[in-house]
C-alpha cells in the first residue's frame, strides 16, 4: 500500500497543474477534498506506486482521512499525481492507520 501524509493546509502554487487552490490537511475535511489534495503532486518512484493497488491519505497525526485504488499516474514535470477510484465510506476513514507512517517523506510504502 501506498501512503500519503499531508502536512498543514496552506496555498497550492501558482501553477498547480492539477487545478488547486490548496494543498494539505485542514481538520474537517471530507474524503474527496482529502483525495484531491493528496493525490499528488509528489516525487515518488512510478513503477513501485503502480505496483500498490491502494493509496491511503492520512493526517499528519495518522488518522486515515481517504482511500483511493491505484488506477494509473500521470506525470507533471519530475513529479507524479495518482489516478485512482475513491471508496467512499472505507471503513478505514476516521480511523487511526494499522500501519504507521515510519519515513519522514510524506510518500511511504507499507
Amino acid at each position: 500500500m501506498l501512503q500519503i501524509q499531508l502536512g498543514p493546509e496552506r496555498p497550492a502554487p501558482p501553477d498547480d497543474s492539477l487545478g488547486r487552490s490548496t494543498i494539505g490537511w485542514r481538520p474537517g475535511m471530507t474524503e474527496e477534498e482529502a483525495w484531491e489534495a493528496g493525490r499528488g503532486i509528489w516525487k515518488f518512484k512510478a513503477d513501485r506506486a503502480l505496483a500498490q493497488d491502494e493509496v491511503q491519505i492520512i493526517a499528519p497525526e495518522g488518522l486515515v482521512l481517504a482511500v483511493a485504488t491505484i488506477t494509473g499516474i500521470t506525470k507533471h514535470g519530475d513529479r507524479y499525481a495518482l489516478e485512482g477510484v475513491l471508496l467512499r465510506g472505507d471503513p478505514r476513514v476516521g480511523q487511526p492507520t494499522g500501519t504507521p507512517h515510519s519515513s519522514r517523506n510524506p510518500v511511504a510504502y507499507v
